[in-house]
């Protein structure tokens, strides 16, 4: 008599990404102007995708231009390393027209030393690049240049080029798993530390 003997898979269990999305509230501003910007996170285990967006159009001063992003997590995890990032990079020139250099590296760094994952490209110490790679928004919609920028864009060889369109950063997380949300969100801007905005996160979505 044969005997057969049935192989049933084992399927493992697999968490679900969640979608998050945090912004600046309506009618934010900094000492140099309006500001608004937005931040989508997808979580998944041992990593975290971070699209980041200036969404103010034809800016005037360097001022309102991204220069970081600092979020927590509810589950405090805050352990990880930078693993890529990738962004348009823009030279604004005199007059406001502007030259797109093609995709690259943001110049952005990862500070984790304060409990919390901090995005930053004026953190030089860590090797970002700032000055320069701030996040720039699009520009004006009419002329399609940068009408308004006054020379700490328009021209700024210590600032220039900057970054534009969307910013993505992948991050190396070993301690965070699909599921967890952001808590808080902080919006950065200009070329000086410490100008910053608190954002508005929503609820998480499943992927």
């Amino acid at each position: 008599m044969k005997t057969f003997s049935l192989l049933f898979p084992i399927l493992a269990a697999v968490t679900p990404l969640v979608a998050q999305t945090c912004t600046t509230n309506p009618g934010d501003s900094v000492p140099d102007g309006l500001v608004s910007a937005m931040a989508n996170f997808t979580v998944g285990d041992g990593f975290i995708t971070v699209s980041l967006n200036n969404q103010l159009s034809d800016p005037k001063s360097a001022g309102q231009l991204l220069s970081g992003l600092q979020f927590t997590l509810a589950s405090g995890a805050s352990t990880g390393t930078l693993g890529s990032s990738s962004a348009n990079v823009r030279r604004v020139n005199r007059g406001g027209s502007f030259t797109d250099l093609g995709p690259g590296p943001t110049g952005w760094a990862l500070d984790t030393s304060n409990a919390n994952f901090f995005l930053c490209v004026l953190c030089t110490d860590l090797g970002a690049l700032g000055p320069k790679r701030l996040l720039i928004g699009d520009p004006n919609t009419n002329t399609g240049v940068y009408t308004s920028a006054n020379a700490s864009i328009a021209g700024n060889r210590p600032h220039n080029p900057f970054t534009a369109g969307t910013a993505v950063f992948l991050i190396n997380a070993p301690n965070v798993v699909a599921g967890d949300s952001v808590t808080s969100a902080t919006f950065f801007f200009s070329t000086a530390e410490g100008v910053s905005v608190t954002g508005n996160c929503g609820s998480i979505i499943p992927q």
